[in-house]
């Protein structure tokens, strides 16, 4: 079995050095810190906790994996999870890959998971190496997530994600039940004729989004109308562009699948000389701070993101003390959105 003093020696370092690293007390530069992970990575390595006195189930340490850290999403997750670990007695600690900005430099904006895994490979091995009893990895996007190490030996949480493995359990949005509720409320309001700006094809927020929409619309006998339905990239643009062509078509109501979209329909609307709210209904969803202050108001479906953080730590705490539960697989637990109601809905 490789040692410290050997990886020391790999790494052109003091086995001291090596040491602290691996115990999150070093002040070493990123790069030689970057240096000593990946050749633990490499040579398989992993702490004797025996020989040196420590069970992993007193650290009572949870690792938090932040795909990115400044998506909109994450940073209310992150203090759920650190409020109600905390309350627990639990210590976390946060590993943020900054993947947007790697994602954007790379050409391949939220689409190369080979340059996602050389971040989560080290990442993984940063929480094993500092002891973490267990890991919520946070992702940025909403997507099916194919990302532990085969070897990891402490239990994994994910959040805003969906794992491929079901051994893994997830806490997510309930895209449809929150939609089929918002088709319920334009419907109350005498609105039949819906218009979608949707996200990427393919996406899962879409997907799933687009199944409540066609639910909330057989539940009240309206056809679907696969020619009112426009899809985009999540951006405030694509809103413009779609609501550009639903309106032309004569729709005048519109559901835009996240509310940056839905600033871009209010962008529209305007131009043409048409009141949000009273010539064209917008609804939007997550709540995201510009809802408040576009004018009028925008409704939307709140992503209750404080809920996601505290049902992942009390999972992954959970994992951590009842190995029982820890082996059971589970499929996703579902976070349903809040409806809230404002003035852009006629």
């Amino acid at each position: 079995m490789i040692t410290v003093k050997e990886i020391a020696k790999m790494c052109d370092v003091s086995p001291s050095t090596v040491s602290n690293i691996l115990n999150g007390r070093s002040n070493m530069t990123e790069e030689t810190r970057q240096k000593v992970l990946k050749v633990v990575k490499e040579t398989g390595y992993k702490p004797n906790y025996y020989a040196q006195g420590m069970r992993r189930t007193n650290n009572k340490t949870i690792c938090i994996i932040a795909e990115e850290l400044c998506q909109f999403s994450t940073p209310e997750i992150v203090n759920a999870i650190m409020e109600d670990a905390e309350s627990k007695g639990y210590r976390t600690f946060i590993i943020n890959m900054s993947m947007y900005d790697k994602w954007e430099k790379s050409g391949h904006f939220l689409g190369d998971e080979k340059l996602l895994s050389e971040n989560t490979d080290p990442a993984f091995s940063e929480a094993q190496a500092i002891r973490a009893d267990g890991i919520i990895y946070i992702a940025a996007h909403g997507r099916i997530l194919d990302c532990v190490p085969e070897n990891l030996d402490i239990p994994v949480v994910f959040a805003y994600g969906v794992a491929k493995d079901n051994k893994y359990k997830s806490v997510v949005i309930d895209d449809t039940n929150s939609t089929e509720k918002i088709v319920d409320y334009l419907v109350s309001k005498g609105n039949k004729r819906i218009g979608v700006i949707a996200g990427d094809v393919g996406n899962f927020h879409t997907v799933w989004r687009l199944t409540g929409y066609k639910e909330g619309l057989e539940k009240h006998h309206i056809e679907y109308d696969e020619s009112i339905i426009e899809y985009g990239d999540w951006k405030r643009e694509s809103g413009y562009q779609g609501a550009k062509k639903l309106i032309e078509k004569g729709v005048r109501t519109i559901l835009a699948l996240n509310d940056l979209m839905a600033a871009g329909v209010y962008d529209y609307v305007r131009e043409v000389g048409l009141v949000a709210g009273e010539d064209v209904s917008i609804f939007g969803f997550d709540d995201r701070e510009i809802a408040e202050f576009l004018y009028p108001p925008l409704s939307t479906s709140r992503i209750m993101l404080e809920d996601i953080g505290k049902k992942s730590s009390e999972l992954i705490i959970r994992e951590i003390e009842n190995e029982s539960f820890r082996n059971k697989k589970h499929e996703p637990f579902r976070i349903e959105c809040t409806l809230i109601e404002r003035q852009s809905i006629k």
